[in-house]
């Protein structure tokens, strides 16, 4: 499930040429820092708010966007601890807890993250976006219907929020109504064209429903988003697989085993992959190491 981050982003100081103290510096760096952030240059912009702090200590704000930073470049311990200082200087600092909470959702420690996001509840009371979060929480800690509940409520906040409606789909995905899950991808899909996650999980309805033409596509444009996501592949490749695109199904099964070797269902489908062409013993062996990072795997 995807997750959004908070930019803040100072308005605009003018300085004087001379004698500029050091939380005047301090702003000066900040802003460049934020407009690397802004960029994607993420390194220089860690530069910058490094900078930043230097001239003041206590310049919250530095910390939270210094975390951004670190965050994007996957230093989750740093911007944790950034972040975590950004809070001890600002104790009603609710984007800081917000990123917080991000953070300890990325290390996947879900209880934490849920106990910051409660924390930030009456500011962000009418946040679409926060209420996806909680409920994005909630699905990793069991709680179906609370995350349910939440992803509704964004959706009454902002009914053109198109995460609400693809992780709301996911949740009837999960449970195998198909019906009402493609309804929600279809509309998340309608909203925002490139909502990777609705495309997939589309993609996989239809050749549930053995509409692989049509999978193919929607597929394909997940894919687009992320090209180097497993699962993504990975479904593409059982849609090939089954309009008996076979060498190039095969070619994209691999490609979604290197990036996650562990995946019981990619192996499955490599295994269906020989057998379509003749080699059962190879795909046997398949099938077995499937088997053994997943005893409960379906095998036909």
């Amino acid at each position: 499930m995807k997750n959004k981050i908070i930019l803040f982003i100072l308005s605009c100081v003018i300085f004087l040429s001379c004698g500029a103290d050091k939380k005047e510096e301090a702003i000066k760096f900040f802003q460049r820092g934020n407009y690397k952030l802004k960029d994607k240059e993420y390194q220089e912009a860690i530069h910058w708010f490094d900078e930043a702090i230097i001239q003041n200590p206590d310049f919250a704000d530095a910390f939270n966007n210094r975390a951004l930073a670190y965050q994007k470049l996957d230093k989750l311990d740093e911007a944790l601890a950034d972040l975590d200082k950004a809070i001890e200087l600002d104790k009603k600092y609710w984007e800081a807890y917000y990123n917080r909470s991000e953070i300890f959702f990325q290390k996947g420690d879900f209880q934490n993250s849920l106990v910051d996001l409660e924390k930030i509840a009456v500011p962000f009371k009418d946040s679409s976006f926060y209420f996806v979060s909680l409920g994005n929480v909630k699905v990793q800690l069991n709680n179906s219907s609370g995350a349910t509940a939440d992803y509704e409520k964004a959706l009454r906040i902002n009914p053109k929020n198109a995460e609400a409606y693809s992780n709301h789909g996911f949740i009837y995905f999960e449970n195998k109504q198909y019906d009402l899950a493609k309804k929600d991808f279809q509309q998340a899909i309608a909203i925002n064209p490139k909502q990777d996650f609705a495309l997939n999980n589309l993609a996989f309805i239809l050749s549930e429903e053995q509409k692989f033409q049509e999978a193919k596509v929607y597929s394909e444009q997940a894919i687009a988003q992320k090209p180097t996501d497993a699962i993504y592949l990975n479904n593409y490749g059982n849609i090939l697989l089954q309009l008996g695109k076979l060498e190039q199904a095969k070619e994209t099964l691999e490609r979604s085993l290197r990036i996650n070797p562990e995946n019981a269902y990619t192996l499955r489908n490599l295994g269906y992959y020989f057998r379509k062409i003749g080699k059962e013993t190879e795909a046997q062996a398949k099938f077995s190491e499937a088997k053994k990072l997943d005893n409960s795997i379906e095998i036909k």
